[in-house]
């Protein structure tokens, strides 16, 4: 495979012709990115990183402190390496420059008298273009059939599939959390075993460790970032590199490789991937963009729009909703409290998770912001009676995954009207409300469990409770405010499990004898009737009552 030349492949072109290495073994591998003649004694002044030097040493061949000098400087300016004429102004390499190249690894070539500077010159030069150009070549092939992809519709897994193809190696696309979003195999790779393919497959699927100082490395860089990892003591080259567009990060793509081999030409089969990913990613968030808008919009009219307009209605009747046969909305939001947190930023990123994730599920559902919350209005299509709650769960862990600020749901009641909507956004918005007083933030709440809550925050019925049970509370909380006991607590848990001794005493952490004391403690300073059950609904309200009180006070 024609790659980039290398000091090695020089002393394969002049192998019958008496050109040898004579020092810097250790630099074989270093790649020719030019080559020139220089007799000039500050040679370093005018050297680049790759070039392979050609000289008779007439400048230096009667001074060793000189020479000790050039070999320095020559190495630090990263020359692949230097070739000496010897026979004519130097019998041969002299010592000190030997020594000095073989512990600065700097290739020292020593060229017969026989052959003219020319003569080494031009063949190098003309490999050189060779392989340029095949390189070249090679990148407009690989440029076309990866925009071909692009052109026909090919979305990620489609592009990444084909930068396998390309390379014929193990393919990895990751989002900017390090987790997988693609990848491919080959159907086997020459030298490796059934055992490692199979480790290679896991190690693709698995999240990349070390996510942030890899992304640091690649934003930083914008080169490839190649990395040795081990596989069950087998070593392969990892390739990585970043897809971006205009500064902005969407993830990364890489490529394993068992040998350098091919590096080179791999390398750019990935910058051109990844250009060509950018532009699916940007695609994609055009998309997005445009959902967002229509969901706003959308959204807009249902919830605060005139329904009896004709506007509204013609809106709602062409939407995508009209399919739906169920409907529920929910409202989502960021602790306030979290003080470290850049709300804005965070809100955007919420607003990305639950899109990605709902979307997915629920393609003709609706999610949008307004004033730091987000609303989702959920379609379901198929034959639920009532929705199923389990995506909630899964928005809610996929950001605790990710983040460290602290989501609330609210939950609304499902419909089957369009019009009903407005409704279900307002239960979402008690239960978001309610739920944060009753249970704090990061949780979800469902309507079921507030309802109770929300009768009670009424002041018209809700004052005949206080009235009502005001004397039975009093008289517990006076015990335990003069005695250190739990009797208010003990009563709440105890109804709250329906009179169940086990359950309400492992809720309290209590023995069963030690809550059978309390309850007729309770009894006693106020007589009350446990058998009585519509006094105990009411107190057991009355119990709610104060609670959301007390929780609103703080």
């Amino acid at each position: 495979m024609i790659m980039h030349l290398t000091i090695k492949d020089v002393l394969q072109l002049f192998q019958e012709q008496s050109v040898n290495l004579v020092a810097g073994a250790n630099g074989l591998n270093n790649i020719i990115l030019s080559t020139n003649i220089m007799d000039a004694p500050d040679i370093a002044n005018w050297a680049k990183p790759g070039d392979l030097i050609l000289t008779t040493g007439y400048t230096f061949k009667d001074d060793p402190v000189l020479q000790e000098q050039l070999i320095r400087e020559l190495a630090a300016v990263g020359i692949a390496g230097l070739a000496i004429k010897t026979k004519r102004f130097l019998p041969e390499v002299p010592l000190i420059i030997k020594a000095l190249a073989d512990e600065l690894s700097l290739p020292i070539i020593e060229l017969p008298l026989t052959l003219s500077l020319s003569e080494i010159l031009n063949p190098i030069i003309s490999s050189i273009a060779a392989r340029q150009s095949y390189l070249l070549g090679r990148s407009n092939e690989i440029h076309k059939t990866l925009t071909n992809v692009a052109i026909k519709g090919g979305g990620l897994n489609a592009i990444i599939a084909c930068l396998g193809k390309l390379t014929q190696c193990p393919v990895g696309c990751y989002d900017i959390h390090g987790s997988v979003l693609s990848h491919w195999l080959p159907e086997s790779i020459p030298g490796v075993d059934k055992r490692i393919f199979k480790q290679l497959d896991k190690l693709l699927l698995n999240q990349v460790t070390q996510n942030e100082y890899l992304q640091a490395k690649l934003s930083q860089a914008k080169t490839p970032y190649t990395q040795q990892v081990t596989v069950e003591g087998y070593e392969l080259l990892l390739t990585s590199l970043a897809i971006m567009s205009d500064n902005e990060f969407f993830g990364h793509i890489s490529l394993l490789q068992p040998t350098d081999a091919f590096l080179d030409i791999n390398c750019m089969a990935l910058e051109h991937t990844c250009t060509v990913a950018a532009l699916d990613f940007l695609k994609k968030k055009a998309v997005s963009e445009s959902h967002r808008l229509y969901s706003r919009d959308i959204l807009e009219h249902i919830l605060f729009g005139d329904l009896t307009n004709q506007t509204t209605t013609e809106t709602l009747a062409t939407s995508k909703l009209s399919k739906a046969k169920l409907l529920e909305c929910s409202v989502i939001e960021i602790n306030e409290s979290e003080g470290d947190v850049n709300l804005p930023v965070m809100a955007t990123r919420l607003y990305k998770t639950t899109q990605q994730l709902v979307s997915a599920q629920h393609p003709l559902s609706l999610i949008s912001e307004r004033t730091g919350k987000i609303i989702v209005l959920i379609a379901f299509t198929g034959t639920l009676t009532r929705p199923d709650p389990e995506i909630y769960t899964q928005l809610l862990e996929a950001f605790k995954e990710h983040y460290t600020a602290i989501i609330s749901i609210g939950v609304g009641t499902a419909v089957t009207d369009i019009r009903s909507v407005r409704q279900s956004y307002q239960d979402a918005l008690t239960c978001l409300n309610l739920g944060r007083i009753t249970k704090a933030g990061g949780h979800i709440t469902y309507p079921y469990e507030i309802a109770s809550y929300a009768l009670l925050e009424n002041p018209d019925t809700a004052s005949l409770l206080t009235h009502v049970y005001e004397a039975t509370l009093a008289k517990l909380e006076n015990s335990d405010t003069l005695h250190g006991t739990e009797l208010v607590k003990t009563l709440e848990k105890y109804l709250e499990y329906d009179k169940n001794l086990t359950d309400s005493a492992k809720e309290l952490y209590i023995h069963r004898n030690t809550l059978t004391n309390r309850l007729e403690r309770i009894h006693d300073i106020t007589d009350l009737d446990f058998s009585n059950r519509e006094f105990l609904f009411g107190l057991r309200l009355a119990l709610r009552q104060r609670k959301l009180r007390r929780q609103k006070l703080r």
